[in-house]
């Protein structure tokens, strides 16, 4: 026979205040799981969105980011007429060489962080399908014209329309705006790779290509080739799985900020288990009640176990409820592997709210477990002498 779920409710609002700061310190630990969590999610989808399962990113061997690459005209010349690479109309390849150079941007408030600005030509638009000018029109080449992401726009000075740009050795004209499905992109500068290469020093050289295969294209293939050919000489993998192996910041948090919410998860837990046992001690008298009723020492057992994890849950919706506002917000990140900087938007996701949900109820089992046992140990007549 199982106790009413009512007496436990009721058993929670009695104790009003050792309730409260128990629920208090649950709901803090599944805010700060919510948005660390949420920081993760919107971090790994900017990184994660960036790539396009058709695309290509070709590399000097040995490189493991572009930023660390380098390769030649010839080998680009040697990459673009290759029968895997899609074509338009014209029969124009779909292959966009790249040239990303790192460069310091005042922040609005103070302080400069690494943004990348990005060396393309115009077919670059086609091979990057997510990247839409919204605002403004694309750049022409060799007058130092550029395109910014919107991810940009009110965390950097002078990223907007018709702004002025001051990095390199030049001033550059800010004549367009664009948007990338919420990737990494939206983090960047583009501008005419041969203005780039001007001012950079960087030759005739580029950093990497980017290749848009044709549909149904074996691309193991096309990648063997690539790394076999000798006047290619290049390694490749797609998109995809590039910016799998970039999103390992991302990893890294998710590691400490789930260390983080242990730590303080052990601490709700004893606070919680301090409660329980206050409770049990109160009600020693009602323990041997229920017993002389015939309550199985199980059902006892299950009384104080529900209580504990009713509380926990409601703490823990409590604390969600908290979190929810950082949905949405936009920040940015020092990615510690290409050393530039990421804006992103925080993501509060439904996985995570079941996640924390979990987590609190694992917080409430495990502060409920100990004082539970002691109740269903109890002694009947031990407990009814107390009345």
């Amino acid at each position: 026979m199982a106790i009413p779920l009512k007496y436990n409710v009721r058993n929670l609002f009695v104790r009003r205040v050792s309730t409260a700061m128990t629920a208090g310190g649950i709901a803090l630990v599944v805010a700060v799981f919510v948005i660390v969590m949420a920081m993760v999610s919107g971090l790994r989808a900017t990184i994660a969105d960036t790539g396009s399962p058709d695309n290509l990113v070709v590399l000097r061997k040995g490189a493991t980011t572009e930023t660390y690459s380098s390769l030649s005209i010839d080998q680009f010349n040697a990459l673009k007429f290759l029968p895997a690479v899609r074509r338009d109309a014209d029969g124009n390849p779909y292959a966009s060489p790249e040239l990303p150079a790192q460069v310091l941007f005042e922040r609005i408030g103070g302080g400069r962080e690494n943004i990348v600005v990005r060396g393309v030509l115009p077919i670059a638009l086609k091979v990057h399908e997510k990247v839409h000018i919204i605002e403004g029109r694309m750049f022409n080449p060799s007058i130092n014209e550029v395109i910014v992401g919107k991810g940009l726009i009110g965390h950097y000075r002078n990223c907007t329309l018709g702004s002025d740009l001051h990095f390199g050795r030049g001033v550059w004209k800010v004549v367009g705006i664009f948007e990338a499905a919420g990737s990494s992109f939206e983090s960047e500068v583009w501008a005419d790779i041969h203005d780039v290469q001007a001012d950079t020093r960087r030759g005739e050289y580029y950093s990497c290509v980017r290749l848009k295969c044709i549909p149904g294209a074996d691309q193991a293939a096309l990648i063997a080739r690539l790394h076999d050919d000798p006047r290619i000489n290049l390694e490749a993998e797609t998109e995809p799985a590039y910016y799998q192996d970039q999103a390992a910041a991302a990893n890294q948090l998710r590691k400490l900020g789930l260390v983080v919410a242990i730590i303080m998860g052990i601490g709700a837990v004893f606070g919680a288990m301090n409660t329980m046992y206050a409770a049990v001690a109160a009600r020693v008298s009602e323990i041997g009640t229920l017993r002389a009723l015939g309550f199985a020492p199980g059902a006892v057992m299950g009384c104080f176990l529900i209580e504990s994890v009713t509380l926990a849950l409601c703490a823990g919706v409590i604390g969600v409820v908290v979190a929810l506002p950082i949905n949405g917000i936009s920040t940015t990140f020092n990615n510690f592997l290409t050393f530039s900087t990421l804006a992103f938007n925080f993501r509060v996701t439904p996985a995570i709210v079941g996640q924390a949900l979990i987590f609190a109820a694992v917080m409430g089992l495990l502060g409920g477990w100990l004082p539970a046992r002691q109740a269903m140990h109890m002694r009947v007549v031990d407990a009814l002498r107390r009345i």
